[in-house]
């Protein structure tokens, strides 16, 4: 394991920024980020990892098909929560940015939403029992919208962090690749712990994501670990405090005006913005595909919790972009290698469609199905795995581009507008994903697997598997005009100093 050696020095790595602000560290770490480090801050990747799940897989089918609540307004209501989320993700970010406290700019608040947060998610998934329609989307639109604020009170200063710890190009790299490492880890562990024991079929429930009863149990589990999360992660990385850089006096007083100048300021950079747009697209066309996502597993392919556990195997995936990553960016520019991970997990879901319009997959029921799912599966998660190590990193990067730039560190409002762009447009694609489902797809509710017209089923996947991912060529035609190099990068930090102040 890594070690470090301190020097204590308050004076030193003054970074002025043009509002009058200096921002220093307490202490300059001699040597590499220590493993142990890198570790306990991916343990913060758990609660967003659990969040996503619950959410992408179960939210959605748990309102519509086991409560009764139409689909196209039950996505209209979490496109709702998912634009008022946005909006704060930028507040939050650059609020962070300025605050001042003996715990630092960024844990307070991640101590702060632990408990919100694992309270909210539970009660989201426990509504009153014979509740009306009214009702029940008044109150998946009321928790939604306080998980996710609980959530962005965590998630963008936790976020922030990972762009402080290190300067170096290769160890930023490094430091987003364990936060991967430990939420797949996590995230594997925890889905094919609820297939496995929670939503375990019946006789009554073969299909054990229908059964109601399976839910309680869900929620309390989801709560408790998503708070547990939160306070390990801040807690355990509370000791890096002093390497981070902390305002020296007071920071100008909190005001929307300056968050929308900030904002403003950042999407200035022609790099950022090119980031921004293409999440835009990336995060509008996926929130359109998560909606058919449970659809297509448990109508289409007939899958059962007993087979879903088993893409929990999609983690060799994750570990094998863990041991290449390192070489590939050795060898390619960060950009490079995100076009080209983002075409693979674009191309392969849409021949997994294909291959069963053209009848190369074996039968619904067949093992052989499930085996080859789950090699492509992994195929595609080595590829996404791959990208978003990539775009993490070069968010880092951008934000030592953007202080040579404007003598401002935006650490907070890089991640926090980003976020804002996937969730700004995630929310658009649930609402169209929603109006699909009801309108042109024309989905029954409160039906079994084995009792969907064929002609609905084919509707279904073909808006999946090929109408939907198409325009995934759009981000992927941008992010090709993306410009920093690692030698500009090089270049930009030594002009700032970094290699002398970190």
């Amino acid at each position: 394991m890594s070690t470090t050696d301190d020097v204590r020095e308050p004076a030193v790595a003054a970074v002025p920024q043009d509002d009058g602000v200096e921002y220093r560290r307490e202490r300059i770490r001699i040597g590499k980020v220590p493993i142990s480090t890198k570790l306990y801050q991916g343990i913060g990747a758990l609660p967003g990892s659990h969040k996503d799940f619950a959410f992408n897989t179960f939210l959605l089918l748990y309102y519509s098909q086991i409560l009764g609540v139409p689909a196209s307004y039950a996505s209209i209501v979490l496109a709702i929560s998912l634009v008022v989320d946005a909006i704060t993700d930028p507040m939050v970010g650059a609020y962070s940015d300025s605050f001042r406290s003996r715990l630092g700019r960024r844990h307070p608040f991640m101590y702060a939403a632990a408990l919100p947060l694992g309270i909210s998610i539970y009660l989201l998934f426990s509504p009153p029992s014979g509740a009306s329609d009214v009702l029940l989307l008044i109150w998946l639109l009321s928790f939604t919208l306080l998980v996710r604020l609980a959530f962005t009170f965590f998630v963008v200063p936790w976020n922030a962090v990972a762009a402080e710890f290190s300067s170096d190009y290769v160890e930023r790299t490094s430091i987003i690749t364990f936060r991967y490492l430990v939420g797949w880890v996590g995230g594997v562990t925890f889905s094919f712990s609820m297939y496995s024991l929670i939503f375990a079929p019946t006789e009554t429930f073969p299909a054990g994501q229908l059964n109601p009863a399976n839910y309680s149990a869900f929620a309390v589990i989801l709560g408790v670990l998503t708070s547990l999360w939160c306070l390990l992660t801040t807690h355990l990385t509370r000791r890096e405090v002093p390497y981070l850089l902390q305002p020296v006096k007071p920071t100008p007083r909190f005001n929307l005006t300056r968050i929308f100048n900030e904002v403003l300021m950042a999407l200035r950079s022609s790099n950022f913005r090119l980031l921004f747009v293409s999440m835009l697209l990336f995060a509008g066309i996926a929130g359109i595909g998560q909606v058919f996502d449970i659809y297509m597993n448990t109508y289409y392919w007939e899958f059962k919790p007993a087979d879903l556990r088993w893409y929990g195997f999609t983690i060799f995936g994750a570990m094998l972009a863990f041991v290449t990553v390192p070489a590939l960016q050795r060898r390619f520019e960060k950009q490079n290698i995100l076009v080209v991970a983002v075409g693979i997990a674009w191309i392969l879901p849409v021949f997994k469609v294909l291959f069963r319009f053209w009848d190369i997959w074996p039968d619904n029921g067949d093992p052989r199905l499930l085996q080859a799912f789950i090699i492509l599966a992994i195929a595609v998660v080595y590829a996404l795995t791959t990208a978003g190590i990539m775009f993490g990193s070069m968010i880092a990067d951008l934000v030592d581009e953007q202080e040579l730039r404007v003598k401002r560190r935006q650490e907070g409002v890089y991640s926090s507008t980003i976020g804002f762009s996937s969730k700004a447009t995630s929310s658009l694609g649930l609402i169209v994903g929603g109006l699909l489902l009801d309108t042109f797809i024309g989905f029954p509710r409160g039906t079994l697997p084995g009792e969907v017209a064929d002609a609905t089923l084919f509707r279904l996947a073909l808006t999946d598997g090929i109408l939907v991912p198409m325009f995934f060529l759009l981000p992927i035609l941008m992010l090709r005009r993306y410009s920093l190099t690692r030698e500009r990068l090089e270049s930009i930090q030594a002009e700032l100093g970094h290699n002398q102040r970190n």
